[in-house]
C-alpha cells in the first residue's frame, strides 16, 4: 500500500495458504501489518518489513502471539516478492539462526531455479510461436531490380504466388505487367516510374488475376536507391493482401449500413472520448433535435446542459458512475432539450472500450427518438387502468341487485306450500346468484390486485389448524360423497389474514376435488417449519399438462376443463391469480407439481408474521 510519492504506507494480506487461514482466524491478526502491534503481536513491525521490501535482505524473527490469555510464539522468516512480501511463520523448533538462514538460503537457490526454469520454457515458447506464425501467415515473395543488369529477380514460386505458370514472371516489369488486371496495369507502371525517379521508400497496390479465374489483391512495398542522381537498384516485397480488403471492403459495407439504418431509424450516432470529454456526433442531429452542423462536436457540459432539469443529475450521475464501473454497456431514457425548445423522449445507449490496462477510453453509441412510443405507452397504461376501474366499480355496483336475487330466492324457498319443481327453480337461482356473487368478488380481488400493487390484508392473530377445519368443514356439505383428509403436525399459530387465507385453502381444496379423481380423498396437511407454516394440498389423477404449469398462475386461465361429474362451478379463471396474490401478501409463496405417478400437490409457504410483508 503506496502513497502519491511511491513511499510505502503499510502492508496488507493479499493471500493466504490453508495454514495460515486457521491461524488468522484463530489469533485474531489484522490484515495490515500497521495494526498487528495494536491487537498485541509483538516481535514484527511494519519497519522490519519496509526494510526487507526496500533492501531484498531476508526477515528472520520471532512473533508473539496474545489472545484472550492465550499465548503463541512462531519463528517468522520474509523475502521480499515483486512489490511484497511472503512471510512464512513456522513453529519454533528451535532458536538456531543457522538453521532458519540455511532453510532460507535453500529456498531462495530453489526459486531461482524454478524462475531461470520457468523464463526459458517463456523463451522457447516465444520462438515457438513466432516460427508458427512466420510460416503459416507470412504469405509474401521478395524481388529486386538492378541497373547493370537491366532485369528482375524474384524468389522463389514468386510465379506461384501470383498464381501464374512457372517462368511466366520472366526477368522483366513489362512481363510481370501483363500479370496484372488491364484496369490496373496504367497505374502499376507509373506507381513503378515514380518510385524508380525517387530515392526512397515506395508503397503500391494491385489486382492480379489468376490462372483459375480468381482475383487477388496486392501491396508492393520497398525502397529504390540512387547513385549520382541515378537509380542503380530497387528491392522490395510483395504481401497477398486479398482477406485484408475483403475485410475492409466488408466492413466499409457495414458502416454503410449502419449509417442508413441509424438515418432510417431517426437515430443519433455519437463517439466519445474519455480522456478529452469531447463527443462527436455522426449526422442526425438535425433532423432529431434541431441542431446544425456546429453543434455535432461537443463536451459533456453541453449534453448535460440539455437534460430535462427533473432527470439531468440522475442521468449524468448514472453515467459517471458506469465509467467507474466494470460494466460494458449502459442505457438510460431521459427527455432531451431540442434546439427550439421543446422535449425529446430518446432511449440512449452505449458501449464502453478499454485499453490495455483496462482503464476506460472511448464510448460509442446512440439517442433513439422514442417520444411516440412514450405517448403510446402511456395512453394504453390510462385506458388499461380506466378499463380496471370500470370493471371494479361495476363488480361492486352490480353486488346489490345481486343481493336482492339472493334474499328474495331464499324468501322464496321459505315460503309454503311451495310444488317441488318452483323449490327446485328458487334453489337454482339462489345457487346461481351465489356463484355470480363469487365472480364478482374475484373481479374485485383482480382489480385491487392490478391497481393497488397486491391484495390487502387484516392481519392478526390466527390459527391455521383452525382455518383448515372450517374450509373441510364447509367443502365436505358441499361435497357430501368426497372425503377430505385433514392432518396438521405441529403448532399452527401465526400473524396472517384468516379470511384471506381460507378464501386460498377454499380455491386449492375445491380445485382438488374438482379436477382430482372422483374416487379418491383428498389430502390436506398444515406443516410445522418453526419460522415458516406450510400447508399441501394433494390429490391423485390426471396431471395438470405441462405446457399449462408456466401459466396456471396467469388471470383468466383454466386448469383443463372440469369434470361433469361433481363439479364443483365454473369461474373467469382467477381462482388460483387470487391465490397467488394472496399468498404474495403475505410475504409467501405457492409451487406446484404434478405427474401421472404422484398426483398433483399444491404446496403454500408462509411467513410465521406477515406484518412486514403486508406493509
Amino acid at each position: 500500500m503506496r502513497g502519491s510519492s511511491g513511499e510505502v504506507l503499510d502492508f496488507e494480506c493479499a493471500s493466504l495458504n490453508a495454514a495460515a487461514e486457521h491461524l488468522v482466524r484463530d489469533w485474531g491478526v489484522p490484515s495490515c501489518v500497521s495494526r498487528w502491534a495494536q491487537q498485541g503481536l509483538g516481535g514484527v513491525d511494519l519497519e522490519a518489513c519496509v526494510r526487507t521490501a526496500s533492501s531484498g535482505v531476508p526477515l528472520a524473527a520471532t512473533l508473539r502471539l496474545t489472545r484472550d490469555g492465550l499465548r503463541g510464539r512462531f519463528q517468522v522468516v520474509g523475502m521480499r516478492e515483486a512489490e511484497g512480501l511472503v512471510l512464512w511463520l513456522l513453529e519454533p523448533e528451535g532458536e538456531d539462526p543457522a538453521v532458519v538462514e540455511g532453510a532460507l538460503e535453500r529456498e531462495r537457490e530453489a526459486r531461482r531455479r524454478a524462475e531461470a526454469a520457468l523464463e526459458a520454457a517463456r523463451d522457447a515458447l516465444a520462438r515457438e510461436e513466432l516460427l508458427r506464425q512466420a510460416l503459416s501467415k507470412a504469405r509474401m515473395v521478395a524481388w529486386e531490380w538492378t541497373e547493370a543488369r537491366r532485369a528482375v529477380t524474384w524468389s522463389q514460386d514468386a510465379a506461384g504466388f501470383f498464381g501464374q505458370s512457372p517462368g511466366a514472371l520472366g526477368g522483366s516489369l513489362p512481363s510481370f505487367l501483363s500479370c496484372v488486371v488491364v484496369e490496373d496495369r496504367p497505374r502499376v507502371a507509373r506507381g513503378i516510374e515514380q518510385a524508380l525517379a525517387m530515392d526512397g521508400a515506395y508503397s503500391l497496390k494491385f489486382r492480379c488475376r489468376h490462372q483459375d479465374g480468381t482475383t487477388h489483391w496486392y501491396e508492393a512495398v520497398g525502397q529504390s536507391f540512387h547513385e549520382e542522381e541515378r537509380p542503380h537498384r530497387m528491392v522490395g516485397v510483395v504481401a497477398d493482401c486479398t482477406e485484408r480488403e475483403a475485410a475492409e471492403a466488408v466492413l466499409r459495407e457495414a458502416e454503410e449500413r449502419y449509417r442508413l439504418a441509424a438515418r432510417a431509424t431517426h437515430d443519433v450516432l455519437w463517439d466519445c472520448d474519455l480522456e478529452t470529454g469531447r463527443v462527436r456526433w455522426d449526422g442526425g442531429q438535425e433532423e432529431l433535435f434541431g441542431y446544425g452542423p456546429e453543434a455535432a462536436d461537443h463536451d459533456f457540459a453541453w449534453w448535460t446542459q440539455r437534460l430535462h432539469p427533473d432527470e439531468r443529475e440522475s442521468v449524468s450521475r448514472g453515467l459517471h458512475d458506469f465509467i467507474a464501473s466494470d460494466e460494458d454497456a449502459w442505457q438510460a431514457e431521459y427527455r432531451f432539450r431540442k434546439d427550439d425548445g421543446g422535449w425529446v423522449h430518446v432511449l440512449d445507449r452505449g458501449v464502453l472500450s478499454r485499453d490495455a490496462a483496462g482503464r476506460p477510453v472511448r464510448m460509442i453509441g446512440s439517442m433513439m427518438d422514442i417520444t411516440e412510443r412514450k405517448r403510446t405507452l402511456e395512453r394504453l397504461a390510462e385506458e388499461a387502468e380506466f378499463r380496471e376501474r370500470f370493471i371494479g366499480i361495476l363488480g361492486h355496483d352490480l353486488r346489490n341487485p345481486l343481493n336482492a336475487i339472493t334474499l328474495s330466492a331464499r324468501a322464496l324457498r321459505r315460503r309454503a306450500p311451495l310444488s317441488s319443481t318452483q323449490q327446485q327453480m328458487a334453489q337454482r337461482i339462489e345457487a346461481s346468484a351465489e356463484r355470480m356473487g363469487t365472480m364478482i368478488s374475484d373481479i374485485l380481488d383482480l382489480t385491487r390486485a392490478r391497481l393497488s400493487g397486491g391484495i390487502p390484508l387484516q392481519v392478526a392473530p390466527a390459527n391455521l389448524s383452525n382455518v383448515c377445519r372450517q374450509v373441510v368443514e364447509e367443502l365436505s356439505a358441499v361435497h357430501p360423497d368426497r372425503y377430505i383428509a385433514f392432518d396438521v403436525d405441529g403448532r399452527s399459530d401465526g400473524l396472517w389474514d384468516a379470511d384471506r387465507l381460507a378464501q386460498v385453502l377454499s380455491n386449492l381444496v375445491g380445485n382438488a376435488l374438482e379436477h382430482g379423481a372422483q374416487d379418491a380423498p383428498v389430502l390436506l396437511r398444515c406443516l410445522d417449519l418453526e419460522t415458516r407454516q406450510v400447508v399441501e394440498v394433494h390429490n391423485p389423477g390426471a396431471p395438470i399438462p405441462a405446457p399449462q404449469l408456466a401459466t396456471l398462475f396467469d388471470p383468466f386461465r383454466q386448469a383443463g376443463a372440469a369434470r361433469e361429474k361433481g363439479r364443483r362451478r365454473g369461474g373467469l379463471g382467477l381462482g388460483l391469480f387470487i391465490v397467488r396474490e394472496i399468498v404474495h401478501a403475505h410475504g409467501g409463496s405457492v409451487d406446484v407439481r404434478s405427474s401421472e405417478l404422484d398426483g398433483t400437490t399444491f404446496t403454500v409457504t408462509l411467513p410465521r408474521d406477515a406484518r412486514r410483508a403486508s406493509r
